[in-house]
């Protein structure tokens, strides 16, 4: 589902399940191309109850391709009008902008067999919602590429529509409405054919007997396993990210390398130490710029089919690659008042890896996603009170080694709009931490273990909270995010 402000973020498998039937997304295209065209009623759920919708799809593919050539749709323009009365109950609707995304699901067949193939990201750019009438909307955007592994006509028939909408107080001074998500079904017995592409037999013009295997896929050279579902070992896991692959999940396909957006957001929270029984928070929030989506790679794992999009990133505090300090006040062995300024800076970037559903939950029609974030923050301590008294720890008093930091956040997005965390609309992220000894500290003298003691330790919670992103292009929350506040 596309949904929330501008769900570009999320990526179903697209070349997966592709793979099983002889497909796989690939780069290029095929030449003589033709002009395609379906108009299709949907019924759209909508807050107001159930409205038809008329679709208008116009792409651009080639009329005949050879094997091993891959398909490249282009010039995908979907229009439709939403009845004002859609959204007639949101407040504020009268003075708004409204912008959005789409995403519809094509069905790709050949020689009997087919496959689901989304075309999403599709974005719908920002306008004033109109003073009377219908509210029309245009998305655009590229779809994947799909490469014949077999002979026979291959056909693009349209499905499933998702479509998310954003909206933005003209002046700033009233409150926007909230998202809106909109899940809409093909009315039944009607055609929703897009186009066939011919792709001949090498040397022949005979297709193969109807129900014929297609070919089986080749393994994708920018593949670290092969198609057949190798194992990545660690050591090569790495071209997708420090964030290593789910337990028992195995490479299909990718990595495919997307083009990123910059993005940014805000991220506050707690952080347990264990060995003081006391919690550090981080009350001013560090900021997050981001190259969102770089990758996506499709998986085989132990509960089916995923996606796997990496995206990569920074903090800046002050033109620095840190968060905001901290200011720790505890009881060091538990009855002397200690207080001191945490400052943690990042080595390398923050790497983070989203899994997602290829399919939506039966019962929640949502589709379930995981991310997975992970950066090395080198620890210093400084400004350090004992009992009221100021401790010369000197200026390099640091963690010998950074300490990793691993948070998890869990959510879906699908008909109830997103649900939890995902990385465009932020939410809770959880994880532990181990805080490594400690070096250099002392102006005069060795307090190393001092803190080391104090300090130290294994198995720290951590739960931070992300604000939603603002993202290029996408006007929801843009300029600034709103920043989170800490929860425990």
């Amino acid at each position: 589902m596309t949904s929330g402000p501008r769900r570009t973020a999320r990526i179903a498998t697209v070349g997966a399940l592709a793979l099983m039937t002889g497909f796989m997304p690939g780069v290029g295209a095929a030449s003589d191309t033709q002009a395609a065209e379906a108009e299709v009623a949907y019924t759209c759920d909508s807050p107001s109850g159930s409205v038809p919708v008329k679709v208008k799809v116009e792409a651009e593919l080639p009329i005949t391709t050879d094997i091993g050539t891959p398909i490249q749709v282009g010039g995908v323009d979907l229009s439709f009008a939403l009845p004002r009365s859609a959204l007639s109950d949101l407040p504020g609707i009268d003075s708004a902008l409204v912008s959005g995304s789409a995403r519809v699901v094509t069905e790709v067949s050949q020689r009997g067999e087919a496959t689901s193939v989304p075309w999403q990201g599709l974005e719908i750019a920002e306008a004033p919602v109109p003073a009377a009438g219908d509210l029309a909307f245009r998305a655009t955007g590229d779809v994947p590429t799909i490469t014949p592994r077999s002979s026979g006509d291959i056909g693009f028939a349209l499905g499933h529509l998702d479509v998310g909408l954003a909206f933005r107080a003209v002046d700033g001074t009233t409150t926007a409405p909230s998202p809106v998500a909109l899940s809409c079904a093909i009315d039944p017995d009607q055609s929703a054919e897009l186009a066939a592409v011919n792709v001949p037999p090498p040397g022949g013009n005979s297709s193969p007997a109807p129900g014929a295997a297609p070919a089986a896929p080749e393994p994708s050279r920018s593949t670290p396993g092969g198609s057949d579902g190798t194992k990545v070992p660690k050591d090569t896991a790495a071209t997708l990210g420090k964030v290593d692959l789910p337990e028992g999940c195995s490479v299909m396909a990718g990595p495919f390398p997307q083009v990123p957006k910059p993005a940014h957001g805000y991220m506050a929270g707690y952080s347990n130490v264990n060995k003081l029984a006391e919690a550090m928070m981080f009350r001013d929030p560090a900021k997050l710029v981001l190259n969102l989506n770089t990758s996506v790679s499709f998986l085989k794992c132990p509960t089916g089919v995923k996606s796997w999009l990496t995206t990569d990133g920074t903090l800046d505090h002050n033109g620095k690659p840190q968060m905001p300090p901290a200011k720790a006040t505890f009881l060091t062995f538990g009855f002397m008042p200690t207080t001191a300024k945490v400052e943690l800076t990042l080595e390398g970037r923050v790497d983070i890896g989203t899994l997602g559903d290829s399919a939506p939950d039966p019962e929640t029609k949502q589709y379930k996603e995981m991310t997975t974030a992970v950066a090395l923050l080198r620890i210093r301590l400084y400004d350090v009170d004992v009992n009221g008294q100021p401790l010369d720890v000197g200026a390099n008093c640091r963690s010998v080694r950074p300490m990793e930091l691993r948070l998890v956040g869990k959510g879906s997005t699908g008909t109830n709009g997103p649900v939890g965390y995902t990385v465009m609309t932020g939410g809770p992220l959880t994880g532990y931490s181990d805080v490594p000894p400690f070096t250099g500290c002392g102006a005069t003298e060795d307090l190393d273990s001092l803190f080391t003691a104090s300090v130290s330790g294994k198995g720290n919670f951590t739960k931070m909270m992300q604000s939603p992103l603002c993202v290029e292009g996408v006007p929801a929350n843009c300029p600034e995010p709103k920043k989170p506040t800490p929860e425990r």
